[in-house]
């Protein structure tokens, strides 16, 4: 993009660059800018480029969440929404969903709806509803991933509306795709037992152990041409396991290896067999017929809480992040009489703004994110980077899918068409031994199958930035990548022996993946100072060159955050070494950064219930669970904002006073958003509220000041966002 802007003079606001993060989309910026002062510095005389300084400011640098939320409030008219719209906060939503569930629940009992009966007594213990309420939130999230979510729904119950056949059940969808499953599983098992047997065959001594190998590879293979059909299937899925022959005085190691993967098969094939092969043809296909009758209940369901949910949201003024993104695609993407999907006029306008477009991290794009950014395209001015191997965001239902369609269709050869794949292998970032270590693992692990790719020789990482050893000769540095495997495991030579042994941890089942994690901990911290106490270790510093190590330069990477941080603090604070963990639901669960986030929300918008209460039990607002109890009975009806203007007529004097004061300072607040910079605005509230002293006298003040401070920059960020 810099290129577009320097070489081929395209103004930086008429390219759309979409990010994945917001930090991403700041970087980027500053990257432009950057490269823009330096060509300036060897052409002072270009006004053109001068020209894009000034331009950098409304350039379209964003998430594409921002992109469309833009794009919603330009034209808002066009979607029977306010003009002052929020988004709502997640804490919000979640709670309105739960009072809409809630609401809808009781409807249903209180009319004694059938089909609501039929789905209680089908998806719930008895005891409580709370799986069906859960089920119900999850599909509705998980078809806000598609573009039209009523449609996906409605076409894939219907999937199981199948007629009256008395055909194999393998002729259905359903049975096609089980016995895919199934298959796939056995050919896995097959190859393994294979790779096994030519192993043993090495060894005359395991003659017999290779005899029950090869049958439990014949028996496999015999069910494996029998999944052409599912009652074929149905019919072979015993398998004849022999006996493992047991014989103390062959000491070869393999021989208990070879148990333990043939133990693992049978694990995995009577698993699969019992999930699939559960009835005859029949009985599936009338099991599918009940599902209909269910799945159709569950449908009208989901749509119904959908409908409630957006009613409910339009009341009070609030989208959400699915609301953004199904907004600008009803904005700009329209259907014609056919069904295609075409721009619409607003489509076009921005189609007519935006000379390139550039998507970062392609990989984890959605159907609707698709759908939006194609329909602002004039069709060959879309640049997209991504890399199908960091795709992590299914559970998101991120769509990799999208990313390989292209991957595979687009050319190499700029003769071949106008769609062109420009491979990008060269790593700048990681030394050699990383890149061969990395190559090495996915080359033994990724396939089409596993991975969407496979990783072959054409898929490897070269090395971009070459970096020279240091000059010393005496020094360390990371030249080796070490892979340290912890045994955390007891020898278990002696199985009789350790009979005790292996009952104590059934016993104690809960215990050691906290104490694994505690020795893992341990290593690490011991790691650190050993690395630190080497007078010879060096790292690169790309601005002086090769230096001693020191804290800062080494991070920790885990697994899960919030379990395990924890636990390395203490480790490697015991040894004196300084931690920092970077958790953001340490973070967010500050007091200190949730008052002040609160009071941001409620200087925009005072009638959210939740940030004002908190806000007013604060050391900001000073008010007891007494009085807002006494303020709350002034009026139950409405939001708690119009209880306090009210309360201030109703309640005894000293709360009068109270509320007053509080809603002058909150007046003040307001007044001061236009007249004030960011910056001097939060730090004007920590200073009238006194809420920095207040933070300042408590326990662990240089923990809570840091926290404090980093409250201020998010805030700042979170303010910029949003207004």
């Amino acid at each position: 993009m810099i290129s577009k802007v320097i070489k081929d003079k395209i103004d930086i606001d008429k390219i759309l660059i979409v990010t994945f993060t917001n930090a991403a989309a700041s970087e980027m910026r500053e990257r432009i800018l950057d490269a823009i002062y330096k060509q300036i510095d060897e052409n002072p005389e270009d006004e053109a480029l001068q020209k894009q300084i000034i331009l950098l400011n409304k350039a379209s640098i964003c998430t594409i969440h921002s992109f469309c939320l833009d794009v919603i409030r330009n034209h808002f008219y066009e979607l029977d929404i306010p003009a002052n719209f929020r988004v709502g906060d997640t804490g919000e939503i979640e709670l309105l969903k739960q009072d809409v569930i809630e609401e809808l629940f009781e409807e249903k009992y209180l009319n004694n709806d059938k089909e609501f009966i039929k789905l209680i007594n089908t998806y719930t213990n008895y005891r409580d509803d709370e799986s069906l309420k859960e089920l119900i939130i999850t599909i509705y999230k998980f078809i806000q991933s598609s573009p039209f979510p009523k449609e996906w729904i409605e076409e894939k119950v219907k999937m199981f509306k199948i007629n009256d056949i008395t055909d194999d059940f393998s002729g259905t969808i359903w049975g096609k795709i089980l016995l895919e499953s199934l298959s796939e599983d056995v050919k896995d098992c097959i190859i393994r037992l294979e790779n096994l047997a030519k192993e043993m065959k090495k060894f005359d001594e395991l003659e017999k152990y290779i005899k029950v190998i090869q049958n439990d590879t014949y028996e496999l293979q015999s069910l494996l041409n029998n999944l052409n059909t599912w009652d074929s299937a149905y019919n072979h899925s015993n398998i004849e396991w022999m006996k493992w022959p047991v014989d103390r005085k062959v000491t070869i190691e393999l021989k208990d290896e070879a148990k333990k993967i043939r133990d693992d098969i049978k694990k995995k094939i009577s698993s699969s067999i019992n999930k699939v092969l559960l009835y005859n043809s029949e009985a599936a296909n009338n099991d599918i017929k009940e599902m209909y009758s269910i799945l159709n209940s569950l449908k009208n369901l989901i749509l119904e809480f959908s409908d409630r949910f957006k009613y409910k949201k339009r009341e009070k003024n609030i989208i959400d992040f699915n609301d953004i993104e199904h907004f600008a695609l009803e904005l700009l993407v329209k259907k014609d009489d056919k069904g295609n999907l075409i721009s619409t006029e607003i489509a076009n306008e921005y189609k007519e703004k935006f000379e390139e477009i550039a998507i970062d991290e392609y990989q984890d794009s959605n159907l609707v994110q698709e759908y939006i950014l194609r329909s602002i395209s004039k069709g060959n001015n879309i640049f997209m980077v991504g890399d199908v191997k960091q795709s992590i965001y299914k559970f998101r239902q991120a769509r990799p899918e999208l990313f390989l369609e292209k991957y595979e269709k687009y050319s190499i050869d700029k003769e071949q068409g106008r769609d062109l794949k420009i491979k990008l292998f060269k790593n700048f970032r990681s030394r050699q031994n990383i890149l061969d270590f990395t190559n090495l693992v996915f080359d033994n692990i990724m396939t089409k199958e596993i991975g969407d790719i496979l990783y072959d020789k054409d898929e490897y990482l070269n090395l971009g930035a070459n970096y020279e050893p240091p000059e010393n000769i005496k020094s360390v540095y990371a030249g080796i990548t070490n892979l340290e495997i912890i045994d955390l495991k007891e020898d278990d030579d002696d199985e009789e022996e350790n009979d005790s042994s292996k009952s104590i941890e059934k016993n104690e089942s809960d215990e050691p993946i906290l104490e694994n994690s505690v020795i893992e901990a341990k290593y690490v911290a011991n790691r650190i100072n050993e690395l630190l106490n080497n007078p010879d270790y060096v790292v690169y510093d790309k601005k002086i060159g090769y230096r001693k190590i020191t804290y800062k330069d080494i991070v920790i990477l885990l697994r899960a955050t919030s379990t395990l941080a924890p636990i390395y603090e203490k480790e490697i604070s015991a040894l004196n070494i300084p931690v920092f963990s970077d958790t953001s639901s340490e973070f967010l669960d500050s007091i200190e950064v949730q008052t002040i986030l609160s009071v941001l929300k409620i200087i925009d918008n005072p009638t959210q219930d939740i940030p004002f209460v908190s806000v007013l039990r604060s050391s900001i607002g000073g008010f007891t669970d007494d009085e807002l109890v006494k303020i709350r009975l002034c009026n139950k009806e409405s939001n708690f904002y119009e209880a306090f203007i009210r309360a201030r007529i109703q309640c005894e004097e000293n709360l009068k006073l109270k509320i007053e004061n509080f809603l002058e300072e909150l007046k003040s607040w307001q007044n001061k958003v236009n007249e004030k910079p960011l910056d001097e605005l939060i730090w004007n509230i920590y200073m009238e509220t006194n809420y920095y002293n207040y933070v300042r006298l408590n326990a662990k003040w240089r923990i809570k000041k840091s926290k404090f401070k980093d409250a201020f920059w998010k805030s700042k960020a979170i303010w910029k966002s949003k207004f």
